[in-house]
């Protein structure tokens, strides 16, 4: 029986997750807790929704923002939030892409790189493809092709934009927003990123991945959007190939676990998310908390001693430069630590 109990247990809570199906109207332009919760859910429970791309267009092709933006309608129109029974500030909220899907047949990105991460004098094309070919009043905005049933992007390059040589891009939809209410009842808009999630733009948030965020508020309030066909690191336009999606997810809430940073679990990888405070700050802060938070996760939540973390830390860490504006993200491959790492929060961690 004793064995008995526990089974019964995991059996009724398994039962008791509910799947929550919302397809909103209206997005929020911020990440807050004073907005009125699309579902409340629980732990355990799985939502199925829609992203808009970040210019407010929909899986029909139908534009809900204004152009050229009115405040406070400015940024990536986030879907959210969900309220998250029982959360509260000092645990995590892991959410589990169970599936990140492409819904409509085209995309958009800018024209050109960023100027700011060339050398002065730079050889850089006229960044202006054309007056409305993706918007009425916009010139800068590059046209994609997406098959999704292929799974490819492909960039509508005029005849003079071309060598002859046809790009052709493996899709790999991803989510650049996702996030809690931040600390102390802030709110913040959907443009940058912080210890709360937020327009991370970090192309590993794909299908299949499982992030953890830290909890600040009561239920959470946690939203997403502005997904992407398909975004180089660096995040280099500015902007991915940006499109909607269909979205599922699973929310789960670790009670009493506390986080600094934003954190992956992916099929290969531990992962830490260090983000700027501000835009195009450098990216020594973000190195220096992700890493501050790897040393964190490999002692004090692994269980491995400082001497074996920092063997880790120096001999296989990666990093990826998620924003060109300050984000980093430090990434330990699981095939270096023992097996009870590969999850999160680890399990039998005792040291």
């Amino acid at each position: 029986m004793s064995r008995l109990f526990p089974a019964l247990l995991l059996l009724c809570a398994s039962m008791a997750a509910e799947t929550h199906t919302v397809y909103p109207v209206k997005h929020s332009p911020v990440f807050t807790a004073q907005a009125k919760p699309l579902a409340r859910v629980r732990s355990g429970d799985t939502i199925v929704t829609r992203t808009w791309d970040s210019g407010g267009k929909d899986e029909k092709g139908v534009w809900h923002i204004q152009h050229p933006y009115t405040y406070p309608e400015h940024g990536n129109p986030l879907t959210g939030p969900f309220y998250v029974e029982g959360a509260e500030y000092g645990d995590t909220l892991e959410v589990h892409v169970d599936k990140l899907r492409l819904n409509r047949a085209d995309g958009y990105s800018s024209f050109r790189v960023s100027q700011g991460v060339f050398n002065p004098g730079a050889d850089l094309h006229d960044p202006n493809y054309g007056m409305d070919a993706v918007r009425t009043g916009t010139s800068t905005l590059l046209p994609w092709e997406i098959d999704a049933a292929a799974g490819t992007v492909t960039p509508k390059l005029r005849p003079q934009d071309s060598s002859g040589w046809k790009i052709e891009l493996p899709a790999r939809p991803m989510l650049g927003c996702i996030g809690v209410a931040p600390a102390y009842n802030e709110v913040r808009t959907s443009g940058p990123s912080g210890n709360y999630g937020g327009n991370m733009d970090y192309n590993d948030i794909v299908e299949g991945a499982t992030v953890y965020l830290p909890v600040f508020s009561p239920g959470a309030h946690l939203f997403i959007g502005d997904s992407h066909a398909r975004q180089g690191d660096g995040e280099g336009w500015g902007n991915g190939v940006e499109t909607s999606t269909d979205v599922q997810m699973t929310v789960k809430l670790h009670k009493g676990k506390r986080l600094g940073n934003p954190r992956l679990v992916t099929p290969t990888h531990l992962v830490s998310v260090g983000s700027q405070p501000e835009f195009g700050s450098s990216m020594d802060f973000a190195l220096r908390s992700s890493m501050t938070d790897m040393l964190n996760w490999l002692t004090n939540d692994c269980g491995l001693t400082g001497p074996e973390a920092h063997v880790l830390l120096g001999g296989v860490v990666e990093h990826k430069i998620i924003t060109y504006y300050g984000s980093v993200a430090t990434m330990i491959p699981k095939q270096y630590l023992p097996p009870r790492c590969h999850v999160f929060p680890v399990q039998g961690a005792a040291r």
